[in-house]
Parts: structure tokens; C-alpha cells; sequence
């Protein structure tokens, strides 16, 4: 994943109340990160005062405040996928190499399916 501005960050799927929060989230001096995750089949977001060790393995968009902080990653599952559909591995080859459970890459090609994709982050745009 690479950064993306709050306006692009916003463009996710997020209903327009959730929209006012992160925005007031994002607007917080403490808050560098703002990270948009699947959390069980529904968006999910959180905040980070300093970049994490890892993040989240569902993992659908970051926002970093400063360029300086960007995160420059993409999820391991996501990385799965790529393998999955670029490559042509199986989902047990793609998720053994990435060392994740291979149902976290099911999932996550089943919540592509007919879906429509973001053409910045390679992401599900969810609608409200």
C-alpha cells in the first residue's frame, strides 16, 4: 500500500458520519496513522500515534499524516492475492510463503468477487 492523501483515505466505502470522524481523527496532533481494515467482512478503522511494528493483516488502506511516514506496505494477505491472481500460485502455495492462514486469502478473494476495485490501492470500494 502506498500513501494516500485523507481525501483518497475517505474514498474507501465509509458512510458520511464516519467520514466527520475520521476527518476530526485526522485533524488530531497526536494521530500520524489512520489504517482502514476488514474486520470480519465490514470496514473497520483505527488510528495510530506511531507507525506499528506490523499492520494489520486485512489491512485496506493507510494514511499517514506526514509523507516522511508513509508506511510503503501492503498487507501479507494482500500480497497473497497478487500471488493468487498475477502469478498463478495456489492460495496454499501464496499463503505458506507469506506465512498467513490460507482462509485470510480465501476471504480475501472472495470480498473481491464482482466487486468494484480501487484503482489506487487495488482495494474493494465498499458503498454504503
Amino acid at each position: 500500500m502506498q500513501h494516500q492523501s485523507l481525501a483518497e483515505f475517505l474514498e474507501c466505502g465509509w458512510s458520511d458520519g464516519v467520514k466527520i470522524k475520521l476527518r476530526e481523527m485526522a485533524a488530531q496532533d497526536d494521530v500520524k496513522y489512520l489504517v482502514a481494515w476488514d474486520n470480519a467482512g465490514r470496514l473497520s478503522a483505527s488510528a495510530f500515534t506511531a507507525k506499528p511494528s506490523e499492520w494489520p493483516d486485512t489491512a485496506i488502506a493507510i494514511w499517514a499524516k506526514n509523507k516522511d511516514l508513509d508506511p510503503g506496505v501492503t498487507s501479507r494477505t494482500m500480497l497473497a492475492v497478487e500471488l493468487v491472481e498475477r502469478d498463478g500460485l495456489t492460495v496454499y502455495a501464496a499463503s505458506k510463503k507469506m506465512g498467513i492462514n490460507q482462509s485470510a486469502v480465501h476471504r480475501a478473494i472472495k470480498r473481491r468477487a464482482d466487486k468494484n476495485i480501487c484503482p489506487h490501492c487495488n482495494q474493494v470500494i465498499k458503498t454504503p
